[in-house]
């Protein structure tokens, strides 16, 4: 039973045929299409390049001169990766990746499905007559809001100590205070997933259909870690002294065979889990959304696995050089990254992803001995 369910998350391809990367007629004409593939290929790693300069850019620049060149580069570079691009190759796209029955909904779908992203406008008011999706799809909101309360809590429980430093003065010393103040504060947080969160992260559409890939990441990401730990525990651990000048490679913190305690406290996993949700999400925006999107029009992905896994491979080749100069960084998101490309390209929904980059990120950081900086600050002095 789980081999099934494995291969037919991970290795049985199942793309979305209406996800406005597929082109949807065989008349496309070839030398048109030859160039909307190679402005994809190019754009992706042009903005690729903008994107490592802003990371890098204080590694060769006075303190001043980063500021200055993160607002001039980095901010037009953003504008366009995320309000611009998506305008300009509906433009020039739609006759090739857009069906009949999309065209009314063209731009709409070019600027929020495509990407994986909720739509705001058929979240609260719906489209096309088919009624508000926060109300057509209620248990799966409420299920959300019920999963995201128990990573709350396990946060407030993992925390305890952390919360009374930062918010103590608001209840003092009493317990009862305490918990009040902890639910509040988990009502809010909810209500802002119901009216903020939700509308533009989560896409409802088709998020029940493709829920199998939650379980499929987590699965293989608890295996994958496992693997690394071992790998940690007999192979580099021994070597941990030797590793240690070498700035990128050396071990941080207790050892790997210590830090498996850390499966006995699932708590503190979900506790980290429930900020990490957000993070990944925005990680898998940047890469799945913008990069993962764009590769996957530079090559015929419906013709072949050998195309879908250049898209992957591209893909995961960009968020693991963002994580220079981490060595270990660099090999877990080659590996996240690739596979995260691959469900999004079955599933372009990035609540998914969210959801299991944040539990493979909280259970790399609890059980394998290594930092999580990345960036200029990082090298050596």
């Amino acid at each position: 039973m789980f081999w099934k369910f494995f291969k037919g998350s991970y290795i049985t391809v199942e793309l979305e045929q209406d996800a406005g990367f597929i082109v949807t007629s065989d008349n496309a004409p070839a030398d048109y299409l030859s160039r909307i593939r190679w402005w994809n290929f190019m754009e992706a790693w042009l903005c690729f390049a903008l994107v490592m300069a802003v990371v890098w850019c204080e590694y060769w620049l006075s303190k001043d001169a980063t500021k200055t060149f993160r607002i001039v580069v980095g901010v037009p570079a953003i504008a366009w990766m995320f309000v611009l691009s998506p305008l300009v190759h509906y433009r020039f796209e739609q006759c090739l990746f857009l069906h009949p029955h999309q065209l009314t909904r063209g731009l709409s779908l070019y600027f929020w499905e495509f990407r994986g992203l909720g739509n705001p406008m058929r979240y609260f008011r719906g489209l096309d007559g088919e009624g508000p999706l926060v109300l057509k799809h209620k248990k799966v909101v409420l299920g959300m809001l019920l999963f995201m309360t128990m990573l709350y809590l396990s946060a407030a429980i993992t925390f305890s100590v952390e919360i009374d430093k930062r918010y103590g003065h608001y209840y003092g010393d009493s317990f009862a205070g305490k918990i009040l103040f902890i639910c509040g504060l988990i009502l809010l947080l909810n209500l802002l997933w119901l009216f903020v969160g939700f509308p533009f992260m989560l896409r409802l559409d088709n998020f029940a259909k493709h829920f199998r890939f939650v379980i499929a990441f987590i699965l293989a990401s608890i295996v994958l870690i496992l693997v690394f730990n071992c790998i940690f525990q007999f192979v580099l651990e021994p070597l941990r002294d030797y590793l240690e000048p070498f700035h990128h490679f050396r071990l941080r913190g207790a050892p790997a065979r210590e830090r498996l305690a850390a499966l006995a406290d699932p708590l503190a996993i979900f506790g980290q889990w429930a900020g990490y949700v957000t993070w990944g999400w925005v990680q898998q925006l940047i890469f799945a959304g913008y990069f993962g999107v764009l590769f996957s029009r530079a090559f015929p992905v419906e013709k072949s696995r050998w195309e879908v896994t250049k898209a992957c491979l591209c893909t995961a080749t960009a968020f693991s050089l963002v994580h220079l100069p981490n060595f270990w960084l660099m090999v877990f998101t080659f590996f996240g990254g690739f596979f995260g490309t691959f469900v999004f390209l079955q599933s372009h929904n990035l609540f998914i992803l969210g959801i299991s980059h944040g539990f493979a990120g909280s259970l790399l950081n609890k059980i394998t001995p290594i930092n999580f900086s990345v960036g200029a600050g990082q090298m050596p002095k």
